[in-house]
């Protein structure tokens, strides 16, 4: 009996623990992205002025190895910018309340659309998609996988991006699936960890975290996400954003 307990004590606290080193590294990481912003404005500032007002002074060279600085800079700042998206993903508080996925998704669409009016996109958006759930980080986990799939279908004539849902074991999974680039089925775990990528940066842009802030949002809703993909013919990611019947996965 008392063994039982003492079980039961040492998960609990263990995961308290647990629970507080997270805290502790969100606060690090926003830290630390709040606090390198300035010097990083700083150098480029400078590095600006350099290039304006000291352009003749400077040899091809020179001014090769400045540009490369401010395309570094950017691509930190990049970074910094993510790092604070993950913290706010875990701080901020959860407000549920009735979402329309379906009207939430159609506002993301005609925004990346608008990014890129040249291309060819039709998206496949389902009608009466609903969830209990905090809708400006639902809004975010759309952007997020929206966005990737629009990202990762630029090499595609014709992209086809849909959104869908269905009932599995009483719960409501959504999914976003595309045609785009795809990926290896191994990487399906490692891809939702921060800064992990599956392509060069040469082939497309990112920092490597948005899948990591949907992560962190599904989770605080009490869900699950998972990946599916194959080179060359597309992904889908499928979530729920409320807890399921025990054993219950993902299919």
């Amino acid at each position: 009996m008392s063994t039982g307990w003492h079980t039961e004590t040492t998960g609990r606290s263990l995961q308290h623990e647990l629970e507080e080193q997270v805290r502790e590294l969100d606060a690090f990481a926003y830290s630390i992205s709040h606090d390198l912003r300035a010097p990083l404005r700083s150098i480029e500032g400078f590095s600006q002025i350099l290039l304006e007002e000291h352009a003749a002074g400077l040899d091809d060279e020179a001014q090769r190895y400045l540009g490369r600085i401010r395309a570094n800079v950017e691509r930190m700042t990049e970074m910094m910018d993510a790092l604070l998206d993950l913290s706010r993903a875990a701080r901020s508080q959860l407000r549920r309340e009735h979402t329309d996925l379906s009207a939430l998704a159609r506002e993301v669409a005609a925004e990346l659309s608008a990014t890129d009016p040249g291309r060819s996109v039709r998206f496949g958006i389902a009608d009466g998609l609903d969830a209990l759930g905090d809708p400006h980080l639902i809004r975010l986990v759309l952007q997020n996988l929206l966005g990737n799939a629009f990202k990762f279908t630029a090499q595609r004539s014709e992209a086809v991006i849909e959104l869908s849902g269905e009932r599995q074991d009483g719960v409501d999974v959504f999914s976003v699936r595309d045609n785009g680039a795809g990926f290896e089925a191994r990487h399906a775990n490692r891809m939702f960890d921060p800064f992990q990528r599956l392509h060069t940066a040469g082939e497309f842009e990112g920092t490597g975290v948005g899948l990591a802030i949907v992560r962190r949002i599904i989770a605080r809703h009490g869900g699950q996400v998972s990946a599916a993909g194959e080179p060359g013919r597309g992904a889908v990611v499928r979530f729920s954003l409320a807890p399921g019947a025990a054993g219950w996965e993902l299919r």
